[in-house]
């Protein structure tokens, strides 16, 4: 008996050393984690506001208006009071009162009076200052200021009608003078001065030289009367009448300045004796 336990002892841990060893040989297995995908949540988040203001909306464009038209110069214009006019130079007038100085009916007066309308211009020629222009029905209707002449057309005690002329500024000068010849005839007396006929002087020029006398810049025939008038740019010239007399004649230099006339006088001798 005892035989068969330590047989069946032996036997058993035979078995477990085999099941021990077959256990060892085996690969063992990666326990590999499995991902749960989350939940996707399809409910829409939440508003969240801010302490940013909302930006404004853009302002609307503003209407644009077209300038007054501009007053042409010479050109009778209607004001009321308080009225003004522009001009193309700047030139602004105003229409400040109308007095009334009119006898009254049933009145008698010295004079029979008149409207007097009072004007403020600035701008244009008068630059940034204020000149008052007075004008009235029976006394003073023209008026001339710098380049302007303001003359008064129909006037009733709440408007007046004026007209603005501007004058021409030009960039030229002038030259005027008399010829005189002498003498024409052979014997000449005092109480029976000869008498000088028209052509003497119409066939003679007035010549104007450049400031060296030699090229031509302007010439002009001589009037009936051996006088002239000559306008020039600003400038130097000489002066020369053509044909002269004895020789070749005199030249005389002038300087012509803008807006400006000035005198040349000649005194031809004929060569008669």
């Amino acid at each position: 008996m005892y035989t068969k336990i330590i047989i069946l002892g032996t036997l058993g841990v035979l078995v477990g050393s085999a099941l021990a060893i077959w256990s060892w040989n085996q690969p063992t297995a990666i326990s590999t984690p499995v991902e749960v995908p989350e939940a996707v949540s399809t409910s829409t988040p939440a508003t969240t506001t801010s302490d940013t203001p909302a930006p404004s909306p853009a302002p609307l464009p503003k209407p644009t208006t077209s300038p007054a038209a501009l007053t042409p110069f010479s050109v009778a214009t209607s004001l009321a009071v308080g009225g003004n006019l522009a001009f193309q130079d700047g030139l602004v007038v105003t229409l400040k009162t109308i007095a009334d100085s009119r006898c009254k009916p049933d009145v008698q007066c010295i004079w029979a009076g008149e409207l007097a309308p009072e004007f403020s211009v600035t701008g244009g020629s008068f630059g940034k200052a204020v000149f008052m222009v007075s004008l009235g029905t029976v006394r003073s209707t023209t008026t001339t200021a710098y380049a302007y002449t303001f003359s008064l057309g129909t006037v009733s005690l709440n408007e007046a009608t004026i007209i603005v002329t501007k004058a021409s500024v030009t960039k030229t000068g002038t030259v005027q003078g008399t010829v005189t010849v002498s003498p024409v005839c052979p014997v000449e007396r005092i109480d029976t001065p000869c008498v000088v006929p028209p052509e003497t002087y119409t066939s003679r020029k007035v010549v104007a030289y450049d400031a060296q006398g030699v090229r031509v810049i302007k010439e002009l025939s001589l009037k009936g009367d051996g006088s002239y008038v000559l306008t020039l740019e600003p400038g130097t010239y000489l002066l020369q009448i053509v044909p002269a007399g004895i020789g070749e004649g005199e030249k005389k230099s002038i300087g012509i300045i803008a807006n400006t006339t000035s005198t040349v006088d000649f005194a031809i001798d004929s060569g008669i004796r």
